[in-house]
């Protein structure tokens, strides 16, 4: 015996010597799991613990203790079961019950039936959110259908109806929980948002109550998330409408004619942007589309996306507006000047400068004064003396003159100029590598003087520093205006003058600053993360909330132009807002019939929030059918990117890799951007093969949404994988604990959390969820927060025995497995798990969520309104609109129109300011409509826009009145003649035309002299073309300057076109001067304005059209998209501009010799 006991001590000191390897730490963050995330007492765990210990003794088996434990607790992890669970009897009680296997266990713990009515009622009622009698009606309703129980209600028989064609058609059976759904909205006179987890069948519960009221007589609309999940849903329940005898469409990727059917169904799926599309159609665009579709009933799914953070999103009808492409070359002039500003930390550097030309300009001093600067640099020795003459004679020695100054020298020309001159303050610094120090600037006393920062270099020159967005935009915008001139003017020598034509001076005036800001914020945000590029072009990208490429968006205020000259992309036209529609300014014409389903509709202040903008709904949450299984593990916050994504890779490895006790799992990784989710693919490199990326829509992702997720995936995503998507996960993964999603940043908020971690744990399967953030990707604020709530942590480690006690625990723990049994586990446990970890991630929810709720305030009081007026305000222009319509007996011509519309966009540019009162504004928009009506009836241009009386003179000229047409080209030519090129064309062949085959001497002079004008004009569209070329392409690196990209290709068409009316204008000069020497006349030809270029310019397009035939006749929008943009058809593209400013034709003259005229033009010859 003595012998036994000695072995069994050398046993324990080998063990603790030479420990075999543990899975302690696994089993600790097993048990503490269940304290933090299923919300376990303590003294629950240790007795759960305790009778696991006893369990396995009572097995007398071979088996490793420490495995056997991770089996039975990850069993109880992935089963979600609560102190509060039960089937026949506890957790407990079945583990102490030594005639159930451990298989048998397995299985109860993983077996779950569908909640009972009473049960998904009594859930409901907890709620308090739902009145008593309602939900007593709508339990009775459900019980008589499922019990087949004698009817009491009369919507008893409608739903029996609705389930027969439910299983009738699709082949399945509504569960308790859509019934009751489909009940509570079913009883709700005014409008009803549910809350249904995701994978519970919101299709089914929306299609149900869809055609309940279509059998009342209502037009029913049915909002999708996407046009996919739209079309979908319709083709999927088409034969239950269908069975119903209900007519049902679908309005998306539809033509005109197609539209008008399909708004005469009773029931129409779609997306809020379709719908709101259409309307637009309707009222803006006259065209017959819905008919008198009344706004009856609108069903929303993921109705809090829609409402909350879509409630802003905007849709438009495109409209032209030619005139706009003006304002390119001081876009690129913005562009250009705001990359000379570099960034330094927390300020700018403006651009480098001589040390006189930034003393000039900060005494408020002339050029005359600039001797008097330099005399005083060679007096001082700044610089040599006999310098000040050399450099009147030759300016290009100034860098040898200024080589040997230093910035200390600098610094103290500096402190002499502000001896002498005292009005400046100045504060100069010098920059050794990357460090930036002071080397003057005491404190300010004399509170008159101008502070200046200057940053000194060797050689003289030195830069401006600004500290404050206002000073620096002040600055840019000086350096802008100084070479902006509005037309008409006289046109100045040089290559950097921008021209503007004079009518878009206020526009440039109330929205130079807006541009400024925005080509700086175009510099600072990034390709896949905020947009990508396409084929297309710059995509904006929805990384917040959906993950959603938006490929029909364009960003305003000039950030889209800049930033496809970041990215040297075909660049767009900046376009002016003439029409829009909201999602709040759409559901609101539905009054209080909005009826919605969503799976996450968040927390209180959020329904709040909805139950404000839309007045009468109320809001509920529906239980899911079976007990939810969704365990999330214990988040983390890591200090830096290369540790987060060491950390991301760690949990992908573990989770994909079998284990003792469980199979492989697949990963679902939602990162922030594309960016980060690339990041992510490339850190896993080789060591992960099976993985896939889902992070964009115009991608193929079938491979993600219809292939099942088999044990050992990994989908690397985007928000895209969240909201809407759902995922078909294998039964190996199912078994080993279900998907792991894997969030990995801090979503926006607690919703679209939910929408992602709602990937996983559906329909009664388990999963898991974990959030890794790293503290970079945090706001500054919240990373400051979380940094002290770290440091606070740390010091209380640096005290606290948890450390020693999980030692303890796992020494005395081996000695267990080694076969003694007396020691006391279970107290070592107690202290250890009654020291919760504190990752830092409730703190950064908690700030998340009030942010969330200061966002939520700030929408309802300002961004509300300010939306509701603006809509208000295009409801005032459509009433116009329809009344000048009207007293035109429907007939206005489309110049008419062209104009007002753009004339309302251009107001609306110019008076965006929610300052003013919304009756002072109406009253404004009202008199200055009146003012455009009565401008356009005595024939002139309400915006002073000289195409528009170009416009004005071709339909004159198309109705035969030679006079006329003529006059209102000259009307275009008085207004400003430095951009009238196409005014002068016309006006050239109008005079021709009128005297065709016969023209005097007088009327050929004429036309010479306007072909002439004309021909200088385009010069200057050419020059202001090189302008953008040159000014849009200076930010680049030398190695990039001769790579050929979209930008140039469409910039070098855009040059072209003007060179071929160059070409075509020359040409006319030459026969009518040839006609005017012989005395003879023109015969004038007209040709379609695309005749302008040869036939070899449209053939790559032609092959390009051809091949895409099929593609032509499709719906797929987003390919026509990338064909239209394609660069063979930018010859079209420029062609069609040159249209839209009133070049709709071109004219080919034939010299026809004339006897008569030869001996006219000798006599006038001899008399002269």
């Amino acid at each position: 015996m003595a012998d036994r006991e000695r072995l069994l001590q050398l046993l324990q000191v080998h063990l603790v010597l030479h420990p075999p390897p543990t899975h302690t730490e696994e089993l600790l963050t097993k048990l503490q799991g269940l304290v933090t995330n299923i919300f376990w007492s303590l003294d629950g765990v240790i007795e759960l613990f305790t009778s696991l210990l006893k369990r396995f003794d009572s097995k007398q088996t071979k088996e490793d203790l420490q495995l056997w434990l991770l089996k039975m607790l990850h069993c109880v992890e992935i089963n979600y079961i609560t102190p509060n669970w039960k089937s026949t009897r506890s957790l407990i009680e079945l583990i102490q019950d030594t005639t159930i296997t451990d298989g048998q266990l397995q299985q109860i713990l993983g077996a779950d039936t569908d909640k009972t009515l009473d049960e998904i009622i009594s859930e409901i009622e907890q709620q308090n959110s739902v009145d008593k009698k309602l939900l007593s009606d709508a339990k009775q309703i459900v019980l008589e259908v499922n019990s087949q129980l004698k009817h009491k209600y009369k919507l008893t028989s409608v739903l029996q109806k609705l389930v027969a064609a439910v299983k009738k058609t699709m082949k399945i059976t509504p569960r308790l929980t859509q019934m009751v759904s489909w009940a509570l909205m079913a009883l709700s006179a005014k409008g009803r948002l549910i809350q249904v987890s995701t994978g519970e069948g919101k299709t089914c519960i929306v299609a149900m109550f869809a055609a309940f009221r279509a059998l009342q007589g209502h037009k029913v609309d049915i909002m999708s998330s996407s046009p996919i999940l739209a079309d979908r849903d319709f083709k999927e329940w088409q034969t239950f409408y269908k069975e119903l005898k209900i007519s049902v469409s679908c309005n998306i990727n539809k033509v005109n004619s197609d539209l008008k059917k399909c708004y005469d169904c009773q029931v129409v799926y779609g997306t809020s942007h379709e719908f709101a599309a259409d309307w637009l159609r309707q009222h803006f665009g006259r065209e017959d589309i819905r008919g008198d579709r009344p706004f009856q009933c609108a069903i929303v799914d993921e109705v809090d996306s829609l409402m909350l953070d879509k409630g802003c999103h905007t849709v438009y009808l495109g409209s032209e507006m030619p005139a706009l492409q003006h304002l390119n070359p001081l876009l690129a002039h913005i562009w250009y000047t705001v990359n000379q500003y570099t960034g330094k930390n927390s300020f700018k550097l403006g651009p480098k400068a001589p040390f006189h030309h930034i003393a000039l300009e900060s005494l408020s001093l002339g050029e005359e004064d600039q001797s008097t600067i330099l005399k005083l640099a060679e007096v001082s020795g700044l610089i040599e003396k006999g310098s000040v003459d050399a450099l009147k004679q030759d300016p290009s020695l100034f860098p040898q003159i200024t080589a040997n100054i230093s910035p200390e020298k600098l610094a103290a020309f500096y402190e002499t100029i502000e001896d002498e001159y005292k009005t400046c303050h100045f504060v100069l610094y010098s920059q050794d590598k990357d460090l930036v120090k002071k080397i003057h600037g005491s404190p300010q006393h004399d509170d008159s003087r101008t502070t200046v920062s200057l940053l000194l270099h060797d050689g003289g020159v030195c830069q401006y520093i600004y500290r404050d967005n206002e000073s620096l935009l002040r600055a840019v915008k000086s350096e802008i205006m100084n070479t902006l001139y509005f037309t008409p003017c006289d046109l100045r020598e040089g290559r950097t003058n921008c021209y503007i034509p004079g009518f878009l001076r206020g526009l440039v005036d109330s929205k130079i600053e807006d541009w400024i800001e925005n080509a700086f914020h175009a510099q600072t945000i990034t390709k896949d993360h905020d947009y990508v590029i396409e084929g297309h072009g710059v995509v904006p990208v929805d990384f917040k909330n959906t993950g959603v490429l938006e490929n029909s968006m364009q960003w305003t205020d000039g950030l889209h132009q800049f930033l496809e000259m970041k990215h040297q992309n075909k660049l767009s036209d900046m376009s002016a807002v003439t029409n829009f529609m909201s999602n709040v300014g759409l559901l609101h014409m539905y009054g209080d019939q909005i009826y919605g389903v969503t799976g996450t509709l968040g927390q209180k202040v959020e329904t709040d929030t909805l139950q404000k903008i839309y007045k009468g709904i109320t809001a509920c949450y529906i239980p899911t059918f079976k007990r939810r299984k969704l365990f999330e593990v214990q988040g983390v916050i890591v200090n830096d990117e290369d540790e987060w994504l060491q950390k991301i890779c760690d949990v992908i490895r573990a989770q994909t890799r079998p284990t003792t006790y469980r199979g492989e799992r697949a990963v679902l990784v939602i990162c922030e951007t594309i960016r980060r989710a690339k990041a992510v693919h490339q850190a896993l490199g080789e060591s992960v093969q099976n993985k896939v990326f889902y992070i964009s829509n115009n991608m193929d992702n079938r491979a993600v949404t219809h292939n099942g997720i088999t044990a050992g995936k990994v989908i690397i995503a985007t928000n895209l994988a969240g909201r809407g998507t759902d995922l078909k996960v294998s039964a190996s993964v199912n078994s080993a604990g279900g998907l792991f999603v894997l969030q990995t940043f801090l979503p926006l908020n607690a919703r679209v959390e939910a929408q992602a971690f709602g990937r996983t744990g559906r329909r009664g399967n388990p999963g898991s969820a974990q959030l890794i953030i790293c503290s970079e990707h945090l706001p500054e604020t919240l990373q400051l927060l979380v940094l002290g709530r770290g440091l606070l942590t740390l010091l209380r480690d640096l005290f606290t025995l948890v450390p020693l006690y999980r030692d303890q625990f796992e020494r005395q723990l081996r000695i267990r497995c080694s076969g003694q049994d007396d020691t006391d586990l279970s107290q070592k446990l107690s202290k250890i798990l009654s020291s919760r970890p504190n990752s830092g991630v409730e703190l950064a929810k908690k700030v998340r969520d009030e942010s969330v709720a200061e966002k939520l305030k700030d929408y309802l009081q300002s961004v509300i309104p300010k939306m509701k007026m603006k809509q208000e305000l295009f409801i005032q222009y459509l009433n116009f609109i329809d009344d000048f319509y009207q007293s035109n007996s429907n007939q206005l011509a489309e110049s008419d129109v062209s104009a007002l519309h753009e004339f309302w966009g251009m107001w609306l540019f110019m008076n965006d300011n929610d300052k003013e009162p919304s009756d002072v504004q109406k009253n404004k928009l009202s008199s200055d409509l009146e003012r455009a009506r009565n401008s356009l009836r005595e024939g002139h241009s309400p915006l002073s826009n000289l195409h528009h009386y170009t416009l004005f003179g071709n339909k004159l000229l198309k109705q035969g009145h030679f006079k006329d047409s003529i006059l209102m080209y000259s009307r275009a030519i008085e207004l400003d003649h430095c951009w009238a090129a196409i005014a002068f064309y016309n006006r050239a062949f109008a005079r021709l035309a009128q005297q065709d085959n016969n023209q005097d001497p007088d009327c050929i002079d004429q036309a010479l002299e306007d072909l002439q004008e004309a021909l200088k004009s385009v010069e200057l569209y050419c020059l202001q073309q090189d302008l953008v070329y040159r000014y849009s392409k200076a930010h680049l690196e030398a190695e990039f300057m001769t790579v050929h990209t979209r930008f140039d290709h469409h910039q070098n068409t855009r040059y072209k076109v003007f060179l071929l009316l160059t070409v075509n204008i020359k040409e006319a000069i030459g026969k009518l001067t040839k006609a005017r020497t012989i005395g003879g006349h023109v015969k004038v030809r007209k040709l379609s304005v695309f005749f302008l270029a040869p036939i070899s310019d449209y053939l790559p397009s032609l092959v390009l059209a051809s091949g895409s035939a099929s593609l032509l006749r499709s719906t797929d929008q987003l390919r026509l998209q990338q064909l239209i943009n394609h660069s063979a058809f930018d010859i079209h593209h420029e062609l069609h501009w040159l249209m839209s400013l009133g070049l709709t034709d071109v004219f080919v003259l034939d010299t026809r010799f004339s006897l008569q005229g030869f001996f006219s033009r000798l006599g006038r010859a001899i008399t002269q």
